[in-house]
C-alpha cells in the first residue's frame, strides 16, 4: 500500500538520518494515470517548537507567484511511534505541527497536470517535476541536506542534477534542492564531453522524452553541441558545473505546454508538439538561450534575486540584462553556430526594434522598469484588465535591442564587443559568483572601455533612463539598413480589429499615439459607418487605408449601446524592419564584410 512505509524503506532511512541527518522525501506514482503522485517527508532530531511546513509559492527562473500550495491535499502526519497527529492549516499554503515527538513524517497527495518549467505534470508516461511545485518544505530547516527516493513504475528512469547515492537523490540545502528538476521516463540518452582550455572535462547529456526517430535525434543532437560550442567560445570557457555534468532536459508531448527553464546545472525545455521531427528547430532557439542562462543568471547573478524567495515574488532591477541580453545571444549563437542565417538574425533584431521603438512603454520607461514590472506579468496569474499595452515593453525584446546597441557601438567605437565585456562580468561576477548590482555591470564597462565618462552615459541614457541609441547608424556600419517599412500608406494603428455581424470590433486595448487612440475609440468599441456609409466588417479596410496621410474621417461607433461618432486621422505607419544593404541596393564595402564577419562568425573554440 503506498500509504505505509515497507521495512526496506524504513532502515534505507534510517541509516541516512545517523550518517547525514537529512531531510528525507519519497514520491511514488501509483496513480499517475489520475495525474497524482503520494509524497512522504521525514524531519528528524526536532526540537519541542511546533513545526512548520509550506508549499512555495515562487520558483526559480520566474518571478511571479504561482501558488502551488493549491495542488496538495489529503496531508496528514505521524508521530515516530507511527501514531496520526494534528496538522493545522495556517494559511492556504501553510501547516503546522503544534506538538511533535522528535521526528515527524508527513504524507500527502500531490496533483500535477501542467508540463512545463514551472509546474508538476504527471500521467502514464512520465512525471515532469518542478521541485516549488511537488514538495512541502520547512521554513525552520531550510539549510538541512535532503535526500529523495523516487519509487518509479517499470521502465522509468530518473533524470536531474541531484546527485545519486546510495539510492536516494541529494542536495545540500533548499536553494540547491529548489533548483533542480527532475524528469522521470523511459527517455533517451546522448551525451558527450566538453573539455576547457584548462584541460576541464565535464559531461553535457541531452535527456529527450517523446516521440523521434534516431535519425532526427541524432541531427539534433549535432545541432546542439555546436550551440553548446559557440556559448563557450563566448566566455572561453563552461562553468564549472557542480558533478561535472549539465543537463538538458527536453520533453515533447502534444499534450505538453511550451516552456524553456533555466537551472544551475540543467533547463528544463518541454514544447506542445507531435514529435522531434515537428518541433526541434522551434527547441534549438530555447536551447540557447537557457544554456547561455548557465553563465548569465546562474552564476552572473542579480543581487535582487539573491538569496531566492519561494514564499513571495522576487522583483528584479536586472531582468534585462539576465533575460534581454540572454535572448540577444541565444539567437546570436544560432548564426554563429550556422543553424540560423545572418539574414534571419538580424531580421529578428528589426522585429524586436519594431516593438521597442514603437512602444508607448519602452518610450517612456526604463529598462530597469520593465524588469521590476515581471511580478506581475512573467505568466502572474490575474482576471482584470491591465494597460500593459502602454506601459509595458517585454524585458526580454527590450534588453536584447539595449545588448545589440552596446555590441555595435563597442564594436564601431571601441574595436572591442560585447563578447569582451561579458567575459569581464564573467570574471568578476560569475566564476566568483558574486552577485551584481546595476553599478557593478557600469562599473565593468568603464574598466572594460577605459572611459567612465560613456560607461556613465551609456547607463544614464539606455539603462536608467529610456532614451533610445541611434540604430541606424550603428547598424550601417554592418551593412543593414533601419527603415519605415510603409511609411507612404495610411496608417490606423496597429490594434487588433474583429469582425462581428458585419461591425468592425476593436478587439485589443488602444495604444497610446495610434489614431485609434487620439480618436478616443477604445476595446469593445463597434464601429457602424465611416463617413456616414454603411461598411461590412474588415473587407472595407484595405480601400479605407489609400486615402491621403493626414485626411480625417467621421467615425460612428458604438458603445454600450449608445451611437457615438469621433474623427480619425490617418498617420504615416510608423513600422520599422531591417534590411541588408544588398537588398536596397547600396555597395558593400571591405569594411563592412570584416565587421560582420567578427560579429556573426563562429566564435567556438574547440
Amino acid at each position: 500500500m503506498k500509504r505505509i512505509f515497507t521495512l526496506t524503506l524504513v532502515l534505507s532511512l534510517a541509516f541516512i538520518v545517523k550518517a547525514q541527518q537529512p531531510i528525507q522525501y519519497t514520491i511514488s506514482f501509483e496513480n499517475a494515470v489520475h495525474h497524482e503522485a503520494f509524497v512522504t517527508v521525514f524531519f528528524s532530531n526536532l526540537s519541542t517548537e511546533a513545526l512548520q511546513v509550506r508549499m512555495s509559492r515562487s520558483s526559480p527562473g520566474r518571478y511571479a507567484t504561482h501558488e502551488f500550495g493549491k495542488n496538495i491535499y489529503d496531508i496528514h502526519a505521524y508521530n515516530t511511534d507511527g501514531k496520526e497527529i494534528a496538522i493545522n492549516q495556517i494559511d492556504g499554503d501553510v501547516f503546522e505541527i503544534p506538538k511533535h515527538q522528535n521526528s515527524v513524517k508527513i504524507s500527502y497527495t500531490l496533483f500535477g497536470n501542467w508540463v512545463d518549467g514551472t509546474y508538476a505534470g504527471i500521467d502514464s508516461k512520465h512525471a515532469h517535476l518542478n521541485i516549488p511545485a511537488s514538495f512541502l518544505w520547512s521554513p525552520q530547516h531550510q539549510n538541512q541536506a535532503i535526500a529523495v527516493k523516487f519509487i518509479l513504475p517499470a521502465n522509468w528512469k530518473i533524470a536531474t542534477q541531484l546527485k545519486e547515492e546510495n539510492g536516494f537523490y541529494t542536495a545540500p540545502n533548499l536553494q540547491y534542492f529548489m533548483d533542480s528538476p527532475v524528469e522521470l521516463s523511459n527517455y533517451d540518452l546522448k551525451t558527450w564531453e566538453v573539455a576547457n582550455k584548462d584541460g576541464l572535462r565535464q559531461q553535457i547529456n541531452l535527456v529527450y522524452h517523446g516521440k523521434t526517430e534516431q535519425e532526427t535525434l541524432n541531427d539534433f543532437e549535432s545541432k546542439v553541441k555546436l550551440i553548446v560550442n559557440e556559448a563557450q567560445g563566448v566566455f572561453g570557457e563552461l562553468p564549472k558545473f557542480d558533478f561535472g555534468k549539465y543537463q538538458f532536459l527536453i520533453d515533447v508531448l502534444p499534450t505538453n505546454a511550451g516552456d524553456g527553464m533555466e537551472h544551475r546545472n540543467s533547463t528544463i525545455i518541454t514544447n506542445k508538439g507531435e514529435s522531434l521531427e515537428k518541433s526541434g528547430e522551434r527547441i534549438l532557439g530555447t536551447v540557447a538561450h537557457e544554456f547561455f542562462h548557465a553563465w548569465n543568471v546562474e552564476r552572473i547573478r542579480p543581487k535582487t534575486l539573491e538569496p531566492f524567495n519561494f514564499e513571495k515574488s522576487n522583483m528584479s532591477d536586472g531582468l534585462w540584462f539576465a533575460e534581454g541580453f540572454t535572448q540577444y545571444y541565444g539567437n546570436l549563437i544560432l548564426t554563429r553556430a550556422k543553424i540560423n542565417t545572418e539574414l534571419e538574425f538580424v531580421k529578428t533584431q528589426g522585429a524586436y526594434l519594431n516593438a521597442v521603438l514603437n512602444s508607448p512603454g519602452a518610450n517612456k520607461y526604463s529598462p530597469i522598469f520593465m524588469s521590476q514590472r515581471a511580478v506581475f506579468v512573467d505568466a502572474g496569474v490575474a482576471i482584470d484588465q491591465n494597460n500593459n499595452s502602454n506601459i509595458y515593453s517585454s524585458y526580454y525584446i527590450y534588453g536584447d535591442v539595449t545588448a545589440l546597441a552596446l555590441d555595435l557601438t563597442l564594436r564601431g567605437q571601441f574595436g572591442k564587443s560585447l563578447d569582451d565585456y561579458m567575459k569581464l562580468v564573467w570574471q568578476k561576477h560569475g566564476k566568483t559568483e558574486k552577485a551584481y548590482q546595476i553599478a557593478d555591470l557600469e562599473t565593468a564597462l568603464a574598466e572594460f572601455t577605459n572611459s567612465p565618462d560613456f560607461a556613465s552615459q551609456f547607463f544614464n541614457k539606455h539603462i536608467y533612463g529610456s532614451e533610445k541609441a541611434d540604430y541606424k547608424s550603428l547598424l550601417a556600419k554592418a551593412g543593414y539598413l533601419l527603415q519605415r517599412t510603409n511609411p507612404n500608406t495610411a496608417w490606423i494603428g496597429d490594434e487588433k480589429l474583429t469582425e462581428k455581424d458585419g461591425k468592425i470590433v476593436i478587439a485589443s486595448a488602444a495604444i497610446k499615439g495610434s489614431p485609434i487612440y487620439l480618436a478616443g475609440l477604445e476595446l469593445g468599441d463597434q464601429i457602424l459607418k465611416i463617413e456616414d456609409r454603411d461598411y461590412a466588417g474588415l473587407a472595407v479596410l484595405p480601400a479605407i487605408l489609400k486615402a491621403p496621410l493626414g485626411a480625417s474621417v467621421k467615425i460612428t461607433f458604438e458603445r454600450g449601446q449608445k451611437e457615438m461618432e469621433t474623427k480619425l486621422t490617418f498617420l504615416s505607419n510608423p513600422n520599422v524592419e531591417v534590411i541588408s544593404f544588398e537588398e536596397a541596393g547600396q555597395p558593400i564595402t571591405p569594411a563592412i564584410i570584416a565587421f560582420r564577419k567578427s560579429w556573426l562568425n563562429s566564435k567556438e573554440i574547440n
